[in-house]
This record gives C-alpha cells, structure tokens and sequence, in this order.
C-alpha cells in the first residue's frame, strides 16, 4: 500500500431462491429498526419466538481468471479454501481455474454473455469506450502495478541507474545515462505489452531528444480538468528561468522511435534469458517472471519504484503517474444489473481474499497456493516469498479500506479517475478515439466499481447502525441466531447479506 500512495504524494445458507433479492432501502431499514425498537419496549422476548431467516440463493458464477500473475491468480485461493461455499456460490466452469489466451478472449467470452465477470487489465479497454468498452465495466479496481522495469543481463556491460547513481550521479542525470544505453538496442518484449506500450514513455522521457519532435502535448489534468503542474518537495510549484509555473506534459511520442522491441512471449524471454549472451535488455510483462529473473540475476536497468522514490517531482514521473493501471475484474453489465447481489457477494470474496494476503497469520498460506497455481502453469520456480514480494512491491492490491481512498478525491492516493482521464485523452491526440469524446461522461459510466464501492459501504454503515441497536436488546434465541449469522457475513465483507440477516432478525 505504501508503493502506490506514494504516486499522488462460519455459516452458509442455502436456498432454492430463483431471482435476486432486492437491496434493503435505506427507508425500509429506518423503519424495521425502529419498529423493532418499539415491540422491544412493550413486550419482553419469548423463547418460542419465531423468526424467519432471509434465503441466499444458490447460483452459479461463470468466472475467468488466468494463472499468468499474482494480481489474477488470486481467484484460486477463495476456491482451494472453498469460501464460495459462505455465499452459495458454484464458480463455473468447474475447472480449477478458466484459462484466456489474451485479454481480448476474456472481452469477447463477456460479451457473449457465457462469462460473468473475468480478471483483465482495465487501461486495456480504453480504446473501445466509443464501441463496446461499456459493455464490460469493472466492478472492482484489485490493485495497481508498479513493477515496470528494464532489466539487464547479468552478462551486460551496461550499468543501471542506481550503479551510476552510487558513483556520484544526481539520479536524473544517471537516469538519462542509462536510458541512452538502450538507444538502437534489441528490448525484448512481450506481445502483451501492446495494450500499454506508453508505461515505457517515461523511462525514455529521460532523453533530451525525447521533447523535441513531440506533435502535440496533453497536459495531466487534476479532478476539476484543470492542468497539473509540478511541485517541489515542499509541496510548492516548480518555476521555470522566468518563474512561470510548469505544466505536467506527456507527449504523443513513443519510447519505439528509438528502441528496437523483439516481442517474445514470457517464457521465451525466460528461456532466452537463462543463455548468457543470449539477450541483454529485457521488459516482463508479468510480475512473477520479473522476480524469478532478478532472483537470476537480472537487475532493472530502470523502473518505476526508483523514479518514485528519487526523482517524485519531475516530468518523467509525472509520465509514470499517468501511465499505471491495474487488473480489475470486468463484468457483463447486463449480469450485474440483473444480479446485483450476486456482484455484492463476488466483491466480498474479492475482499476477503485481499485481507487473508495482507494478514500475517494467513498470508503465506495464499501465498503457496498462488506460488503452486502459477509455477504449474507458466513453468516458473517461484518460491512463496516472491509472490508476497509482488504483492508488497509490484502488485499492491487495494483492500476494502484502501477502496475510498481510490474515489475520494480529498484523500491522499492513486487516483484512477485523474489517472484515466489522461490516459483517455491521450489516446483522442492519437486519433484511437474520437476528438470529441466526452472523457468525464465516460468514465463515470465505465467506473461501475466505484458505484458499487459505494452501494457496499452504505450497507456496511447500516448494518453497525441495527448492531448497535441489537446490542441494547433482550434477544430471543431466533434473534440472536440471525444476528450471529450477520456477523459471519459482516465479518467476510458480505454486507448485503449482513444488512439483510440483521433486518430480519430486529424486524420478527
């Protein structure tokens, strides 16, 4: 969590239930507590009362995920710890986990309608907003990726940046003096990388000759669309010789003008890189390929955790900035509509898995079996450790409590809205999208996550509204039967069922 805030400064309950159930109305909730309040003050509970249990209904969830990486391998382990169980939920096809060659199969099997919801990369969509990108929203933003890196060859005489920086170089000059090593050199690269080949801007902004046949600027706008400007490290504007402010500019140019990429998959590169002198210059695409060739010896010439750590304030950053992105899990939004606790109950497996990462009695137990999925798919040696160093350093995930820092402009954080917004305008220069698409209108159509973050938190504010009323209750056993089984679901992030179990239990 600490990498990426630093880039803007035991019950389960069956049911034959066909249709969804509806989310309680705020005025309906009001309404129960205070009815139940009033029965509460007249009479004293019988043991014999009855009181009915809500039904969670059993469903099947078509699911996508791909075991290449940490930050989507991650489905696995609500499935190995059989949690769906908790929510009534079978995870289709019955496969341990389903399998998309590309980002696009995982669109495609969306907008089908035969997947549900599928882990892909969401800057990836970007393109398709004016087309079909609104058919396949996020409802979760997992985490942000910060692990892009070029790596050197053990073998290499080239020196990293960090090497030039402990002979005595400032770190923009070091930065510049590595990055020209890279100038007319083979970059092998994963054909993945098309879906964001900008994240290589930034190193290459680094050249002088970068800003100089630029066609035209995009200015990084702040949440009021107003253009950013570089700050120093007390937080005041940069000025330039004649005291001008400085604008964040990124540019339509492309780190490909003067570098020569070998698009290889993975496991080529990995292949590759265990020859000496086989390849010098290297760019993962996945973070689980990244640390089983530093642990070989692989250094990164460059990547963006050093930018942010050295150099935070400056163009080349501020490129990193508005590059990153992350995997979120896309859905159908006609299976969302239409199966709206169905999307609340996957969220809460989301969450609940981010937690059993994040928590040291439990982590190296998700670790292993992200570590056991992946290395028997991609043919990797990853050791439990590298997976918890992805998650730490390269993939930080976004929890349940980081989720409002993502929306709430007022609080310090990655900022996806700010982030996209550039991103989308970015791609209008480059006439991928149209000059005159409305960015902010369709951004807050796409953000459906953020709709849903909300929707979440306003049952979770209900729910600790009727457990303190609860608390103050002479209970029938009926009652408190519900009110434990609100818990459990309170307690897993499942605050649609909790809200509902409490209703029932402080209504009957």
């Amino acid at each position: 969590m600490a990498t990426w805030a630093l880039l803007a400064s035991a019950c389960g309950d069956a049911a034959d239930t066909p249709a969804p159930e509806a989310a309680t109305a705020p005025a309906e909730v009001a309404e129960g507590v205070a009815a139940a309040e009033n029965d509460e003050a007249q009479q004293e509970p019988e043991e014999s009362m009855m009181v009915e249990a809500p039904e969670i209904r059993e469903a099947e969830v078509a699911m996508g995920f791909n075991a290449c990486c940490a930050d989507t391998a991650f489905w696995n382990i609500p499935l190995e710890l059989e949690w769906w169980d908790d929510l009534n939920i079978t995870i289709v096809p019955s496969t341990p986990t389903y399998h998309f060659i590309s980002g696009a199969e995982a669109i495609a099997w969306l907008r089908s309608g035969e997947g549900n919801v599928a882990l892909g990369w969401v800057p990836g969509l970007f393109g398709t907003l004016e087309t079909f990108a609104q058919e396949t929203p996020p409802i979760l933003l997992a985490d942000i990726y910060v692990g892009y890196a070029v790596l050197v060859a053990p073998d290499s005489p080239s020196k990293t940046v960090m090497e030039l920086v402990n002979e005595g170089m400032d770190f923009p000059d070091a930065a510049q003096a590595a990055v020209q090593q890279l100038v007319g050199a083979d970059i092998y690269i994963s054909p993945g990388s098309l879906e964001q080949t900008q994240y290589l801007d930034a190193f290459f902004a680094y050249l002088d000759e970068w800003w100089e046949p630029y066609q035209q600027e995009i200015p990084a706008l702040d949440e009021e669309g107003d253009p950013l400007v570089l700050l120093g490290r007390d937080g005041e504007p940069l000025l330039d010789e004649d005291g001008n402010v400085q604008p964040i500019r990124i540019t339509t140019n492309d780190w490909r003008n003067y570098a020569n990429p070998q698009y290889v998959h993975d496991s080529t590169i990995v292949e590759f890189s265990a020859v000496p002198g086989r390849i010098e210059y290297a760019v993962p695409y996945s973070a689980p390929v990244l640390v089983q060739m530093m642990r070989n010896g692989w250094d990164p010439l460059i990547n963006f955790g050093m930018m942010i750590e050295n150099d935070p304030f400056s163009q080349q950053t501020a490129i990193a900035n508005s590059t990153v992105g992350g995997i979120g899990l896309l859905a159908n939004r006609e299976w969302v509509d239409s199966n709206k606790d169905l999307a609340y109950r996957v969220l809460s497996a989301a969450f609940r898995t981010f937690e059993f990462l994040d928590d040291p009695q439990t982590r190296y137990q998700g670790w292993e079996i992200e570590a056991d999925l992946i290395n028997s798919h991609r043919r990797l040696s990853l050791e439990p450790e590298e997976i918890g160093t992805i998650w730490e350093q390269i993939d930080p995930s976004f929890s349940w409590e980081d989720q409002e820092a993502l929306w709430d402009l007022d609080l310090p954080s990655y900022h996806p809205e700010i982030v996209f917004a550039t991103q989308i305008e970015r791609l209008k220069v480059k006439g991928v999208l149209a000059g005159d698409y409305d960015t902010q209108a369709g951004l807050e159509e796409f953000l459906l996550a953020q709709d849903l973050y909300y929707e979440m938190k306003e049952f979770k504010t209900r729910a600790d509204a009727l457990f303190e009323s609860a608390s103050g209750m002479d209970l029938s056993t009926g009652q408190a039967d519900l009110i434990a089984r609100a818990q459990h679901h309170y307690d897993i992030y499942n605050f649609y069922d909790a809200l509902r179990f409490l209703e029932a239990a402080l209504s009957g």
